[in-house]
Order: structure tokens, then sequence, then C-alpha cells
């Protein structure tokens, strides 16, 4: 039998991540960091800054902080507290992430990250104002404002982008055998490694950025929602929860999903999606490669099998507060095997291939409704109350 290459990689890893602790925690009585972010390249809290910061390596010369912390940068902060900015990744020049830092954020204390992955034939821009009502980058729905008012950092990192049409963007979220769609385009069928990608931005936050890496957090939109699916099977050592709008497990599909940990597990998805259907279907709206994707039931059980939830699930329905022509009904099932992960299912009646409150990259003739019964800060309460159970330990 031929051993788990992913699986040995990861735990020593984990070995060397926790040796490094016990060594640095040895020291906290001697060693006190101290750091001043300073200005970074952006704009104003209304809109991301399109300049980009590379990361120089700082040395002891780092301007003092008054908060002694065990924690140091190891780069030029690539953001202030309450801007935006686009960071570059080494490596990975044409794929910079956009950030926005909350107005809260001090050095000294560590803070929850949440990446947000856009669809495909996005990029990093329109995943911001994919959250917000209209597209107003005002509207208290936006992801980016409830990250100022609850305290955590908001990252848009970007796909790949091909040819003449670098600006439409996929992410390879798996599938393409066994009658599977390839999700999605040139991402999949190049087999463009962004695992790899998304590690090397995580990797690229905690130079500069004091991390709460018990509490970093994937969320994203169709391809975005299946790329985030797959990495939580495959980086399930730093990922403590995911919420997927509108896409389902694929990788799964097709590989088996190989967990580390269990990172517990929001799926969101609407009965009328025309896109990517409740059901296991070959239905599209713009991507014409074909093959099946993974239906919402199938996806679901899988996550729950894999965490041997024994209980039976809780259904409640949520409040229909508004004439949309939808409703929410949301199914919990806990009692897993680690104490810790959770499978939540929302389930929007009448919901179509669309963000909650958020605005549609198409018109409901092609995409559905949009739910205006609730926005993105449910997806943070459900965020908020999870800790990976090692991370950042």
């Amino acid at each position: 039998m031929r051993p788990n290459l992913r699986l040995v990689r990861h735990s020593f890893r984990y070995l060397m991540a926790t040796a490094l602790l016990v060594a640095a925690c040895s020291q906290a009585d001697t060693n006190a960091a101290t750091f001043s972010p300073t200005s970074a390249p952006g704009s104003d809290a209304a809109a991301p800054s399109t300049t980009s910061s590379t990361h120089a390596v700082t040395g002891v010369d780092s301007a003092p902080s008054t908060a002694p912390t065990s924690w140091a940068p190891t780069t030029t902060p690539c953001a202030a507290a309450g801007t935006w900015a686009v960071c570059e990744v080494a490596d990975y020049r044409q794929r910079p992430y956009d950030l926005y830092l909350p107005t809260s954020y001090e050095i000294a204390e560590p803070i929850p990250v949440v990446v947000a992955l856009h669809g495909g034939g996005g990029r990093a821009e329109s995943a911001i104002t994919t959250t917000c009502t209209d597209g107003d980058r005002d509207s208290p729905s936006c992801l980016h404002n409830i990250a100022e008012r609850e305290g955590f950092a908001v990252v848009y990192p970007n796909g790949s982008g091909f040819g003449l049409l670098p600006n439409l963007k996929t992410w390879n979220a798996g599938g393409g055998t066994d009658g599977y769609n390839c999700t999605s385009g040139e991402a999949c069928e190049g087999g463009i490694d962004d695992i790899q990608y998304l590690g090397a931005v995580l990797d690229d936050l905690e130079s500069w950025m004091h991390v709460d890496t018990a509490r970093v957090y994937f969320t994203g939109l169709s391809n975005g929602a299946a790329m985030s699916h797959r990495a939580a099977c495959e980086m399930s050592d730093r990922i403590a929860a995911i919420a997927a709008v509108g896409g389902t497990n694929q990788y799964a599909a097709t590989v088996n999903c190989d967990l580390i940990f269990a990172p517990s597990i929001m799926q969101i998805h609407g009965t009328e999606d025309p896109c990517w259907t409740y059901e296991t279907s070959d239905a599209a709206c713009v991507d014409t490669s074909g093959g099946l994707k993974l239906g919402v039931e199938e996806s679901t059980a899988g996550w729950v099998e894999r965490f041997n939830c024994s209980m039976e699930p809780v259904t409640t329905e949520l409040p229909d507060s508004s004439d949309d022509g939808t409703r929410t009904t949301r199914t919990v099932w806990s009692g897993c095997a680690d104490g810790a992960a959770e499978v939540h299912l929302l389930t929007i009646t009448g919901g179509g291939h669309t963000w909650p409150s958020g605005e549609p990259y198409l018109p409901e003739r092609r995409v559905g409704r949009v739910t205006t019964d609730w926005d993105s800060t449910l997806i943070w309460e459900f965020f908020s109350t999870i800790r990976h159970p090692v991370a950042g330990r």
C-alpha cells in the first residue's frame, strides 16, 4: 500500500509547528517582540486600492509598540488598520489578493480571517460586490462592512486567468472524471494547483498580520464555493470552517477527501438554482464544458458520513422577513465523532444561483431569485463560534 503523502506532509508540518511553538513558549518570559504597523498603500474604506504592495523582510529596527506580544511580523505590513490594500504573493505576481483590515485591528491581538473566493469568471473585485445588496459597497450587508463591525479581516484572492481573457478567472475545484464536470474551466482542465496558491496566501498573511490561526474560514460562490469545499478537504490543518454558497464538494465526487481534522461545514443553496442545481445534474448557466455537478444532498451526506455525525438532524425555519418569493430552512447535524465539527445546510426554497442579500452577476431570468431575508451576518455568526481544534495552540 502506498503511503498517503499528503497526510505525511501535513503530519510532519504539524509536528514541526508544535515543536516551534513549544520552543517559542519557553522563551516567552524573556522575549517580548514589539511592532507598530506602518501605513500601507490603499484607498479609503469605500473601495479597494489598485496599488499593490510587496513585502520586504524586516529586522530588529521595526517601530516599537507599547503593547508587548510574543508575536512579531517577518515582513513589512501590506495594510494598516481601517484600510484596503492589494497584496502580492511570492511566486504568484499575477494573482494578488485584495484585503480589508478593520479599524479595530491591533498588533498585540490575533485577528480572525475570512477568505472569500469569487465565482467562475470573476475576480477579487467582483467577490467584494457579490456580497453587497445591489452591489453597493456601502451596504451593511457587504462582507467587508460586517468585518469592520465584528473585527475580522476579509481576504479576496484571485483565481487563474488565461490567454486573451486574463480577468475571467477560475479555480480548480476538482472533478473532470467519471462523468463529472471539471470545475471550472482552464484552471481545472490545466491542473492548476490552487491549494498551493491558497496556502501561499495564508503564509503571506501570517508573515505580516497577527492572524488567529485557530479562526481561519473560507467562503465563496459557485466555483468559489466548490473551491472552499476542496480547501476543507486538503487544508483541514489550517481551516476551521467553510460556508459554500451555490456550489458543492465537486472534488470529493471523484477523489477521496483525506481529512487531517474536521472543519465545520455550512452549505447554502437555492432549490431553483439553474446553474448548479440542487440535484446532481449537468445543468449550467455559462459553463459549456458539460458533465455532472454533485447535488446538495449527496455533498452534504458525504460530510455527515466523514464526520460520523450520529445525531438526527435538527431542522428550523429562518424568519421570512421579506416578500421576495424565498424562505430558508436550516438543517444541522451535530454529535460528530470529534465532538466539535457540525454540518449546516441552509436550503433556500425558491432561491437561485445568488448570494443572500447580494448582487447577482446575471439577471434574475438567468440565475434566479436573491433571498433578502438574511445576509452574510448569518455566515459570520456561524464562523464566530468555531475554532480549529489544534491550529493556534
